[in-house]
């Protein structure tokens, strides 16, 4: 195991190291461009690719999501998991009511702070230091222990991509609980996941998902990727993710299926859910 973790080690630096030259080129490239535009070694961290096609493609997709649910101009937006700011910017010159993103990897945080806030002071980015063995092994608070640093009621939308597909189950149900605390009444959270079914289980069996999840967790809620590295990529129980959203308060209004058990990536399921008004949970004043 600490052979494995050292090899991993010097994998990732070796990664980087190739990233920060992608970068170097690509200012090279690009150095009379004013675009908003990220860094070539953060696109590659986040896309896998150099191309800003990926990245502009991935803002546009999150834009559709929410505009096709109801996202207004004058929303109130939370973007959990805002990565390198690819909602952000595909919402600028739409979005006037307010965006905060919440990240926890510092350097993307960083970038978004530094090259989209002064052009676009509506538009704030916050740094989360949550601990995950995949993403922020220092983190400094657990998932299940979080509290997102505004007040109650204070958003009309809130989205996370892939952001539950890389959460075990406490943190999963505690986010839900911290969901509804933070959406006004006729509110919306947009999020994705992989949903284990009769069905896509049988898939994952058989060896037709894009990934593998062949390890079952302890709790019996989810199955891993892998087993050393937990958050590396997550298939929840579609039961638990029921009952968890029912205690939280939240109704599942829509689920659009994705296919990712059948062997298409990206391909993740997402759910549009709301308060539940007979459930409505007190304001904390």
């Amino acid at each position: 195991m600490h052979k494995r973790s050292a090899w991993r080690r010097l994998g990732s630096e070796a990664r980087k190291a190739v990233y920060r030259i992608a970068t170097l080129v690509d200012r090279l490239v690009r150095w009379r461009s004013d675009a908003l535009v990220p860094p070539a070694h953060l696109r590659v961290y986040y896309y896998r690719i150099w191309s800003p096609k990926a990245f502009t493609r991935a803002g546009e997709v999150a834009k559709t999501e929410l505009t096709i649910r109801g996202l207004r101009p004058e929303h109130r937006v939370l973007d959990i998991g805002s990565g390198i700011g690819n909602l952000a910017i595909s919402l600028v010159g739409y979005l006037h009511g307010g965006y905060d993103g919440v990240e926890i990897h510092p350097e993307a945080v960083a970038w978004c702070q530094r090259a989209i806030t002064p052009r676009h002071p509506s538009f704030r980015f916050h740094r989360a230091d949550v601990a995950s063995h995949a993403y922020n092994p220092r983190g400094r608070v657990l998932a299940s222990a979080y509290r997102f640093p505004f007040p109650d009621q204070s958003f009309d939308f809130i989205f996370l991509a892939s952001v539950f597909t890389h959460m075990l189950p406490d943190g999963v149900e505690h986010y839900l609980h911290e969901i509804s605390r933070l959406l006004v009444p006729d509110g919306v959270c947009v999020a994705s996941y992989f949903l284990l079914n009769d069905e896509t289980r049988t898939g994952v069996d058989q060896g037709h998902s894009f990934m593998t999840f062949n390890v079952q967790h302890p709790s019996g809620l989810c199955r891993l990727h892998d087993a050393t590295i937990p958050e590396a990529a997550v298939a929840i129980e579609e039961t638990f993710v029921q009952r968890i959203h029912n205690e939280a308060g939240l109704r599942i209004r829509d689920l659009r299926r994705g296919r990712w058990w059948n062997g298409e990536a990206d391909e993740q399921d997402v759910l549009a859910v709301v308060p539940d008004p007979d459930k409505a949970r007190p304001i904390k004043r």
